[in-house]
């Protein structure tokens, strides 16, 4: 037995072993899997900022027809006729010429000098005039569309000081602003523009629409988790309560064992003596000894009945002779049946009936017997003469039998369980006290069927008092 034990507490602990690595291992790959997720993420929002920042470069370029070349130290205004760009041409091939005999680094950064001055444009009148905000809603929804992405958004376009030039937000609240996720590009960057321009896109509730994304699987995953961790306390229960119900069982079998073999052995003895006829007995002995026959086999007669009684509870639905009758008989009668064993002990039982609803429909037969058990125990489990009181008291819609007695009393922890079928207060393998731990068990049983209650108030060297509700009957006393 203490093997087992010893290999169940190892299978726990194994289990549980498993079980905080499953969950670790469910937790590493949950957070893994967001962070990858949302590197995807910004990865795709950081293209899509890119394609619109192109997007409105060349919105800008299209519809900037009109600039201001400044060519030899005048201003030309080009109307893209054909005329005047074959003598801007012409200007702009004198001053490359003039830098013929520099080193190829000089004149690529001539060149670009060249087109700085006399290419210059005016981004701030063009920004206002040809960016306009449905086009660049527009341009933003279609570069979303594209990559999948599907969060609500704002965005901005800023010069390089940070000033303000165009949004959607004006009128909400800068904390949403700070709460989202930012991506910027520089659209207007390269040499030919005298002023860069910034745009910002603003992702909104970023994370929680990366969560959503595999919400799915992570819930499947708890599903799962949940079902393996209540599936591991149940079976966790179940080892222990079957320990448990093992031990009982092996208490059971051993107080069996040993309250038959008592009254087997002393028939077997008694049935010797009378039978060997080198003995010669008086009429007293012979009396004697078959009145110690008649009393072990009404003792086997009573442990088979406990048996009986125990599967009978077991069915839980026996079929009940209902009657009409005065509770005050059977229990007077059941005191009667069990006086010679309280005398034995120089125990007395007394009675206090106040009820005035004295007739109850019920069983006859099994009432008698729940009083019989109850009384049965007082006697049992008392070191001292037992004594034992009952009485019936009226309460509303029927009465209460209370069964009183200066026994050893019942710990709090055991309350429940005194009415589970073979359980009895662990004593080991001991037999001080007779019994199967199935009387109880057949009471509990028997009151319910009645739609009745069974209580136990006790304390450890205190005594126990148990209270049974039952109906009255629909005709009063």
């Amino acid at each position: 037995m203490n093997n087992n034990n010893k290999y169940i507490k190892i299978i726990i602990f194994l289990s549980c072993f498993a079980l905080l690595g499953f969950l670790i291992i469910q937790f590493y790959w949950a957070r893994n899997t967001f962070t990858e997720k949302k590197d995807n993420f910004n990865n795709v929002v950081e293209i899509c900022v890119e394609e619109i920042g192109r997007e409105l470069r060349e919105k800008i370029l299209n519809e900037s027809n009109y600039f201001h070349p400044n060519i030899g130290n005048k201003i030309l205004s080009i109307n893209n006729k054909p005329q005047n760009k074959i003598e801007m041409l012409d200007s702009l091939a004198l001053e490359i010429y003039a830098n013929y005999e520099k080193s190829i680094s000089e004149k690529r950064k001539q060149i670009f000098g060249i087109i700085n001055n006399h290419f210059a444009l005016n981004i701030n009148i063009n920004v206002d005039n040809s960016l306009k905000e449905k086009e660049v809603i527009s341009i933003i929804e279609n570069a979303l569309e594209k990559h999948g992405v599907q969060n609500d958004y704002y965005f901005s376009i800023t010069d390089q000081s940070g000033l303000l030039i165009q949004s959607n937000f004006e009128d909400i609240n800068n904390d949403i602003l700070k709460s989202s996720t930012s991506f910027s590009t520089e659209f207007l960057n390269d040499e030919l523009f005298t002023e860069k321009r910034i745009f910002t896109l603003y992702i909104l509730k970023l994370e929680k629409s990366i969560r959503k994304s595999f919400s799915h699987v992570f819930v499947i995953s708890v599903i799962l988790l949940l079902i393996i961790l209540g599936t591991f306390i149940y079976s966790a229960k179940v080892i222990q309560s079957q320990e448990k119900n093992t031990q009982i069982k092996t208490d059971f079998i051993n107080n069996m064992t040993h309250e038959l073999k008592t009254p087997i052995a002393t028939i077997g003895l008694a049935c010797e003596a009378l039978s060997d006829s080198s003995i010669k007995l008086e009429n007293d002995n012979r009396i004697k000894f078959l009145a110690t026959i008649k009393s072990e086999n009404e003792r086997l007669g009573k442990l088979v009945e406990n048996v009986l009684q125990s599967s009978l509870s077991q069915k839980g639905n026996p079929e009940l002779k209902l009657e009409i009758f005065n509770i005050e008989n059977v229990i007077n009668k059941a005191i009667k049946s069990i006086t010679l064993s309280f005398d034995k002990k120089g125990g007395i039982i007394k009675t206090d009936f106040l009820a005035q609803n004295k007739l109850i429909e019920a069983d006859k037969l099994h009432i008698a017997n729940v009083i019989y058990n109850l009384l049965d125990n007082s006697q049992k489990y008392s070191l001292k003469s037992p004594v034992v009181t009952i009485s019936t008291r009226d309460v509303i819609g029927g009465l209460v039998i209370r069964i009183k007695d200066n026994g050893i009393g019942i710990a709090r922890d055991n309350h429940k369980r005194i009415f589970e079928k073979l359980f009895r207060v662990p004593t080991g393998n001991l037999h001080n006290v007779k019994g199967f731990g199935l009387g109880l068990s057949y009471v509990k049983t028997i009151i319910d069927l009645h739609d009745g209650k069974i209580m136990v108030e006790s304390k450890l060297k205190a005594g126990s008092t148990f209270s049974i509700n039952l109906k009255s009957s629909k005709i009063l006393s």
